[in-house]
C-alpha cells in the first residue's frame, strides 16, 4: 500500500528511490497533540486536521531520522519542516549535543561512589532545594502559588555532595573556557596583520614599515591629528590603517592579500591607502627640503672638503617600471630605450650627507635627463649660489645652463668623444669624482630597497592625476608615492660613508 508523508509541503512517499522510513502517529494522547502542534496542518475550511490510522510522517522530519521515546530527546516530536527556516542543521546538531551532555551528567550524578572530599559535613546545612533536579528526572517544577514555598524538603547529604560537585565542575569548565578564549583572542591579534606585531620591536618595525618603532609612533602621532573621523575608522583602527599603508609601500604586497590579513574588503583597504597617501604627501613633504648655506657648510663631510669644498648637491635620474599604457601616444612617451620597458623617470638630488633634498615631477621614460633638469626648475638661483658645485653623470651636459643662470659649476665625468682616449689628468679627475658621485646611486638603491613599491611594475591606476582638495592642484598619484618614499627614507638610517676607502 502506498504511503505518503502528511507533513505540510512534503512530497515523500514509499515508492521513491531514496531510502525513507515512515512512522505512524503515537497512541499517547499528549504526545500526539505535540506532534499535531509541530505539523501546523489544518483542513481547507480552517478546522484542525485529524490524523487517521494510515497517516504517517517520513524520517526526514526527525533530526536522527526516527522518533525517540525519551521526553527530552529532540526527536520526541518531529521538528524538521520546510516552514521552520530557523531550524538549520547547525541548530539541530546543537540540540543533539545538549541532549547527549545531559545524558552524560545523568550517568555522572547517579554514580554510587560520587563524593567530594573537600566539602565538610554540616556546611550549608540550612541549604534546601527541590526534591528532584530537572536534569536528573526531566520533571520541571511548576511555579508555586503566591504565599507557598518552593522548597519541598531538606536536601540529603548525598544530594548536597552531588550539587557541590556539579558546581565545582561548572566553575572549572568556566575557567578553562575563559582561559581558552583569552588565548585564542591573543593568537588572533598576533596573527592578524596589525601594528601590534611591531610594537616595541625595531627589527619587525623596520621589516614592515622601514622605520624604527619610535619613529613610526612619532609620525603616526603627528599625522593622526590631521585625520578626520570617517566610517573607515570603525573597520580598522587609525594606527593599523597607517601601518598597512606603510606595509604596502615597504613590501609591495597586493591589496587583496593585505585586506585578507586584516579581515576587511580590498576596496575598503584601497580607500584607506589613498586617504593616508594624500595626507602624508601634504604633511610630510617638508622632510624633502633644500638646506640653508650654513647647514651645508657645517655638515659637509671631511672627504668632500678635500675634493669638492663647495659641493652642495649630487643629482641623477632614476626610472620606475609601469604597466604599458593603452593609448599609443602615452605608450610612446613612457617607453624607455634604455630599460626596454614602459617607465617613468624622476630627477633626484641629495646632499653630501645622503639626505634627499630635491625631487622633480615624474616624467615619461622617453624624456632625456637634460630636459627634466631644465623643466624641473632645478637650474635656479633659489637653490644655487655663485661658485656652488653640483656633481652629475656625463649625460647631464648642462654646464652652460648652470653657469649662465646661477653661476654654479656642474661637474661631470670627461668624455672620449672626438679623441682616442682620456688624458691622465682627466682619468684621475673622473675617478675621484665617481667615488663621490656614486653616493646618489646608493641613495636611490637605499630608497628602492627600503620601499619595494618602487621596484615592481606600478599599475596604471597609480599614475593618474587627482585633484588635491587643499590646493585644488592636480597631482599625479605616482608623484605622491615617490615623494612619500623619499620623505620616509630621510627619516630612516642613511647611507654609510667610509672615508678611509674614499
Amino acid at each position: 500500500m502506498p504511503k505518503s508523508c502528511c507533513a505540510v509541503g512534503c512530497k515523500n512517499h514509499n515508492l521513491m528511490l531514496k531510502r525513507l522510513s515512515f512512522f505512524r502517529f503515537p497512541r499517547n494522547a499528549d504526545r500526539q497533540i505535540k506532534w499535531l502542534a509541530a505539523l501546523k496542518r489544518d483542513k481547507p475550511d480552517g478546522t484542525p486536521w485529524v490524523p487517521t490510522k494510515h497517516s504517517v510522517i517520513c524520517s526526514e522530519h526527525f533530526i536522527t531520522g526516527k522518533p525517540n521515546e525519551d521526553h527530552d530527546h529532540p526527536d520526541y516530536v518531529p521538528s524538521v519542516f520546510s516552514f521552520a527556516v530557523t531550524n538549520t542543521k547547525t541548530v539541530q546538531q546543537k540540540k543533539i549535543e545538549r541532549y547527549e551532555n545531559v545524558a552524560k551528567r545523568k550517568i555522572h550524578f547517579t554514580s554510587p561512589d560520587l563524593a567530594v572530599k573537600r566539602t565538610k559535613e554540616g556546611k550549608y546545612s540550612n541549604f534546601t532545594v527541590i526534591t528532584h533536579m530537572p536534569y536528573l528526572n526531566n520533571a520541571f517544577m511548576e511555579s508555586p502559588a503566591r504565599g507557598t514555598s518552593a522548597i519541598h524538603r531538606p536536601v540529603t547529604s548525598s544530594e548536597r555532595e552531588m550539587i557541590y560537585s556539579e558546581m565545582d565542575n561548572l566553575r572549572s569548565e568556566r575557567d578553562r573556557l575563559i582561559q581558552e578564549n583569552d588565548k585564542l583572542s591573543s593568537q588572533i591579534t598576533t596573527l592578524r596583520l596589525s601594528s601590534s606585531i611591531i610594537e616595541n620591536n625595531d627589527v619587525k618595525s623596520n621589516f614592515y614599515t622601514g622605520l624604527k618603532w619610535d619613529v613610526f609612533l612619532s609620525v603616526f602621532t603627528f599625522l593622526q591629528t590631521f585625520m578626520t573621523r570617517t566610517p573607515l575608522a570603525s573597520k580598522l583602527a587609525l594606527r593599523d590603517q597607517f601601518f598597512v599603508t606603510l606595509v604596502k609601500l615597504k613590501l609591495d604586497m597586493p591589496f587583496e592579500y593585505i585586506a585578507d590579513q586584516c579581515g576587511i574588503p580590498s576596496s575598503t583597504l584601497h580607500d584607506m591607502f589613498w586617504r593616508w597617501i594624500d595626507l602624508m604627501s601634504t604633511k610630510l613633504d617638508f622632510l624633502i627640503h633644500w638646506p640653508d648655506r650654513e647647514t651645508m657648510k657645517r655638515t659637509l663631510p671631511s672627504v668632500f672638503k678635500v675634493k669638492y669644498p663647495r659641493l652642495t648637491c649630487i643629482i641623477d635620474c632614476f626610472e620606475i617600471f609601469i604597466d604599458r599604457p593603452k593609448k599609443l601616444n602615452a605608450r610612446a612617451k613612457c617607453y624607455s630605450n634604455y630599460k626596454k620597458h614602459s617607465t617613468v623617470k624622476v630627477l633626484i638630488g641629495c646632499s653630501p650627507l645622503g639626505s634627499i633634498t630635491f625631487y622633480s615631477e615624474v616624467w615619461g621614460g622617453r624624456v632625456s635627463d637634460t630636459e627634466i633638469v631644465r623643466s624641473s626648475g632645478f637650474i635656479s638661483s633659489i637653490y644655487h649660489h655663485p661658485g656652488d658645485q653640483i656633481l652629475a653623470d656625463r649625460g647631464f651636459t648642462l654646464q652652460d645652463d648652470f653657469a649662465s643662470v646661477c653661476s654654479a659649476e656642474l661637474i661631470i665625468p670627461a668624455f672620449t668623444k672626438g679623441k682616442s682616449q682620456l688624458s691622465a689628468e682627466e682619468v684621475e679627475t673622473s675617478r675621484k669624482m665617481s667615488s663621490i658621485r656614486i653616493h646618489i646611486e646608493r641613495v636611490i638603491g637605499l630608497m628602492k630597497n627600503r620601499y619595494k613599491i618602487l621596484q615592481g611594475t606600478i599599475p596604471i591606476n597609480m599614475l593618474k592625476s587627482t585633484t588635491d582638495e587643499a590646493s585644488t592642484k592636480k597631482q599625479a598619484r605616482i608623484d605622491k608615492l615617490v615623494r612619500i618614499c623619499g620623505s620616509l627614507t630621510n627619516m630612516g638610517e642613511g647611507i654609510v660613508y667610509n672615508e678611509e676607502s674614499d
